[in-house]
């Protein structure tokens, strides 16, 4: 897991926070573009979730985590990356999307759940659709937030908002 002052886990909470609806003004176009994206990604989260409720499947799914992975990481170097930077990212933002899917499988026992059908294979291309728009843009803006400026502008953000 990534330390609390590193750039992918300034950035995983940046998109937690915009996933909770508290808006930060990231300082470059490419910072927001990827915060956008990640948080598409996890806003699929609560569609899966619903899947996997109707279906009876269990939140774990290491033989999809795993696709994931090899497909982000097979695609690392085409972006400057590391298979090493790209695992951390994607296992981070796996996590946040099964912390969703735990949260809502807590309110289905209390709600009655929606009728309306969510097709698993969209929710897949839509995802795969994500990544292909978020790997890209890892490098540069972990390169932004790794210059002491833009860490102490995400850090004072993150302060007002986490204790």
């Amino acid at each position: 897991m990534a330390n609390q002052h590193s750039p992918v886990f300034l950035l995983l909470t940046l998109a937690t926070l915009m996933q909770a609806s508290i808006h930060c003004n990231p300082t470059s176009s490419k910072l927001n573009e990827i915060l956008i994206h990640i948080r598409a990604r996890l806003d699929l989260a609560l569609d899966v979730a619903f899947v996997k409720l109707k279906t009876c499947k269990p939140i774990e799914d290491s033989t999809r985590e795993s696709e994931i992975l090899a497909n982000a990481t097979s695609e690392a170097t085409k972006h400057g990356l590391t298979k090493e930077q790209v695992e951390t990212f994607y296992k981070a933002q796996m996590e946040a999307n099964k912390m969703i899917q735990y949260n809502v499988v807590d309110l289905s026992k209390t709600i009655k759940d929606s009728s309306n059908e969510i097709n698993l294979v969209r929710i897949r291309t839509q995802l795969n659709e994500l990544d292909a728009k978020i790997l890209p843009l890892i490098k540069p803006c972990v390169t932004e937030l790794s210059s002491s400026k833009s860490t102490d502008i995400c850090l004072e953000a993150v302060s007002k908002v986490v204790p």
